[in-house]
């Protein structure tokens, strides 16, 4: 059996991160299209989204901003998938290889999940 995904680890997000994302349109980020998503899941690779803007059949890359410790992540996203949930839609997207915004991912998912811990510990302290 073959699988899509061929990465070490998904983080899936108890509340989910809300992130912005732009269309680019030849060649460019039309900023002017930034719409709001929750950012559900994600990998050193890609990300899973909602959004209840539908963004059509053939998809334009995006431009995806968000925060998941203390710095902005800026990645190139391709959409892979997408599927109707509840008002809007899931979107798959592919970071395609981009190191950089790979390297920042992992540094920032562990600060977060260091500081969840931390917090983690700290409650069952004070009950």
């Amino acid at each position: 059996m073959k699988f899509k995904r061929q990465e070490g680890f998904r983080f899936k997000f108890d509340e989910p991160v809300k992130m912005t994302f732009a269309i680019y349109e030849d060649g460019r980020v039309n900023q002017a299209q930034t719409a709001m998503a929750d950012l559900l899941d994600i990998s050193p690779r890609g990300l899973k989204m909602f959004t209840e803007v539908d963004l059509g059949v053939k998809p334009r890359p995006l431009d995806l901003r968000f925060v998941l410790d203390t710095k902005e992540v800026r990645a190139y996203g391709e959409i892979i998938w997408s599927r109707p949930f509840g008002n809007g839609k899931q979107y798959g997207v592919n970071f395609n290889n981009q190191e950089s915004v790979e390297e920042l991912i992992v540094e920032e998912l562990k600060l977060r999940r260091r500081k969840e811990a931390d917090e983690a510990k700290l409650n069952n302290i004070h009950l």
